[in-house]
């Protein structure tokens, strides 16, 4: 209950700062949500307010640094998940069973892992839907016009290459909140 107050909360602080919603919910119960760019710490913020706009049930991935004190509970409540950065976890694997494990889920993933700008984004978003079968949902944040947009639907067919020039093409216009941070839309090359 309280997460969906908060949820509504941040939604009308953003709508009251400008911010608008285009787009549309797609019709999955299981997807993995990838934003981009992710610049500010008000990324946060817009992405509660997403969910109220939406009503998506998004669990999200978070460093486990803040989940201290009592921040643990409300983050939690408000779908956030612990990951531990400083031992090698498989993050993929485990998200692709909690896919496995539910009927419905929504999982939204920042690939490019930090607010300061990269030169390559992470790749384990691609290797979660391929390995669990569920269709990529591009959310793209866009400073100027102030709009967080839910795009369009991609399904991942293993060709990363091509994949991933359409995911950049869908992109390729987005201006960050910080546009200084925001780096290629591109994973590194494999060897």
């Amino acid at each position: 209950m309280l997460a969906k107050i908060i949820y509504r909360l941040a939604y009308y602080l953003m709508r009251m700062l400008g911010w608008s919603f285009p787009g549309q919910k797609p019709p999955d119960k299981k997807f993995l949500l990838l934003g981009a760019p992710h610049t500010s710490n008000w990324d946060f913020l817009i992405t509660l307010a997403l969910m109220h706009h939406f009503d998506i049930p998004l669990r999200y991935m978070v460093k486990d640094q803040v989940f201290k004190g009592p921040w643990a509970g409300l983050l939690r409540s408000l779908g956030a998940i612990p990951i531990d950065r400083s031992r090698r976890v498989n993050v993929v694997e485990h998200t692709i069973e909690a896919f496995a494990n539910n009927d419905e889920i929504v999982i939204g993933i920042l690939p490019e892992g930090t607010r300061k700008r990269t030169e390559y984004w992470k790749s384990g978003f691609y290797h979660i839907a391929l390995g669990a079968r569920v269709p990529l949902v591009l959310a793209k944040v866009d400073g100027p016009s102030k709009t967080l947009t839910l795009g369009p639907r991609i399904e991942v067919t293993g060709d990363i290459e091509a994949d991933m020039a359409k995911i950049a093409d869908y992109y390729a216009g987005a201006v960050a909140i910080y546009p200084e941070c925001f780096g290629p839309v591109r994973l590194k090359p494999q060897n």
